[in-house]
């Protein structure tokens, strides 16, 4: 094709393409908002939830707020990877270092959630093990654990991401929750949904001063191969 004949897309046409995916993007992520907090798994702390834009060096994520119900479009921010806040219109979250450190060190994520989730907190706090006593329950029997330690020193971001580097698809943050991860926003969510429900379960079983009893070893390698 020559210079002649190449089609030249007018950048006025290429800014509206970018806004259209950016316009759904902050729809997924009031969506996923909506669905956690009706769900119970975001308190009234919130927590972040993040999503990559395609073809940039950039994510969207909510920002700090006191309630869910008071998120819009408009508040969304975006930032850049090195950190750029472009388009601000709020405040941004403690832990947006934390979703930028998990990005850069994670290509294959595409959206992050991070919440405040009751039950997975006292999973951390109380260093609960889990054993694969649901379906849902088997990704997460080895997942990672986060200590606060280093909050103090500023290493909370940080070391969070690495914790997630090789792969993991969720981390218990002590005394802050859980962090899950996913190929999309839709994954993310439904992650953590399930790593709270199991923790839930298990806190509720040990209420009762019961062991609950886990699944069979063959049918726990057989599930192992589902993806959630």
């Amino acid at each position: 094709m020559t210079r002649e004949s190449a089609v030249q897309v007018p950048v006025e046409a290429i800014i509206e393409i970018e806004d259209d995916i950016r316009a759904r993007l902050a729809q997924q992520v009031l969506s996923a908002c909506d669905e956690m907090a009706s769900s119970g798994v975001f308190s009234a702390s919130a927590g972040e939830v993040s999503v990559r834009i395609p073809d940039a060096d950039s994510i969207l994520i909510t920002p700090h707020v006191s309630f869910v119900q008071q998120l819009t479009p408009r508040k969304l921010l975006e930032i850049t990877l090195d950190g750029r806040i472009l388009r601000k219109r709020a405040r941004p979250s403690i832990s947006a270092q934390m979703h930028l450190e998990i990005y850069k060190r994670r290509p294959d994520v595409k959206a992050v959630v991070h919440c405040h989730a009751a039950f997975a907190i006292v999973l951390g706090i109380c260093d609960l093990p889990i054993p694969p006593v649901t379906f849902d329950a088997i990704p997460f029997s080895e997942v990672p654990r986060v200590s606060a330690d280093t909050v103090a020193t500023h290493q909370w971001p940080h070391e969070v991401a690495v914790t997630l580097a090789d792969g993991a698809l969720a981390a218990l943050l002590c005394h802050d929750g859980m962090v899950t991860v996913g190929v999309d926003l839709r994954q993310a969510v439904r992650r953590a949904l399930a790593l709270e429900d199991t923790a839930r379960i298990l806190v509720l079983a040990h209420l009762l001063q019961k062991v609950p009893r886990a699944l069979p070893p063959e049918v726990v390698e057989v599930l192992k191969q589902v993806q959630l």
